[in-house]
């Protein structure tokens, strides 16, 4: 989830219906008191990202009107959300990487090609071989058969 609006309005969702295997009826008004008000969210809008949500498979809703929703929130909106914050909290030790992965990678960047021909003259190989065997056999069955 990268978009603000869809973490605060999941966020918001946790925070009033929970993740209790249990649908829920929930005001539009309640969802939209919880969101920051910054994102300047209407009504519209947040029946634009449930939709969006429950396309995810984040919500199950068994009816909406423009004020009120029924709904469940899943458990993997929750797992979601708790991995976003880990990798938010993550993101300044990810930027530093050691000097050692990025030689390898450019290390297995420069073999590449080479590998690539090893493997086009090895299958080209195996392909002689074994059209070589077919027709050994072959031509043995023919001289048994006559």
């Amino acid at each position: 989830m990268q978009d603000d609006g869809l973490k605060s309005v999941v966020a918001a969702l946790i925070d009033i219906a929970g993740t209790d295997d249990v649908f829920k009826v929930v005001e539009a008004d309640e969802i939209i008191e919880k969101l920051p008000e910054t994102l300047g969210m209407d009504k519209q809008g947040l029946s634009v990202i449930i939709r969006d949500l429950k396309g995810m498979g984040y919500l199950e809703v068994k009816y909406f009107t423009p004020d009120e929703y029924c709904l469940l929130v899943s458990r993997r909106a929750a797992e979601l959300l708790r991995r976003e914050e880990k990798k938010t909290e993550a993101e300044p030790v990810a930027e530093r990487a050691p000097a050692s992965s990025v030689t390898r990678r450019e290390k297995d960047e420069k073999k590449s090609p080479r590998m690539g021909l090893k493997l086009l003259l090895a299958a080209f190989a195996g392909g002689a071989a074994g059209g070589a065997l077919v027709m050994i056999i072959a031509v043995i069955v023919l001289k048994l058969a006559v």
